[in-house]
């Protein structure tokens, strides 16, 4: 008796699980265990040419006729490495991040 009443109760979270989990694909969590991609920036306007300028100091870096976003990355002529960090029209605002040594060989 207490092996038939364990076998149903058995049989019956067994039964449950395999519902439960073959009705996931029903539910809105498609994009539960994904990476989260980092959102869309809104589209700027573009501009035939950009000033890069030092965001603590103000400095310009240089001018570029390319399209600038948030992350590019800009070796000065002094060998210092800056980072994008804010673009306001055609201006973008770089952020220090380390001197870079140029080996001769």
């Amino acid at each position: 008796m207490l092996k038939r009443r364990f076998f149903f109760i058995a049989g019956a979270l067994l039964l449950v699980t395999v519902i439960a989990i073959s009705s996931l694909h029903l539910l809105p969590l498609q994009n539960f265990l994904l990476i989260q991609q980092k959102p869309e920036q809104a589209p700027q306007k573009v501009y035939d040419y950009y000033i890069i300028i030092d965001e603590q100091t103000g400095n310009h870096l240089m001018a570029v006729p390319l399209v600038v976003g948030i992350g590019d990355e800009v070796l000065s002529e002094d060998n210092k490495l800056y980072r994008v960090v804010r673009v306001e029209e055609n201006q973008a605002y770089a952020r220090f991040v380390r001197d870079v040594i140029l080996d001769d060989k």
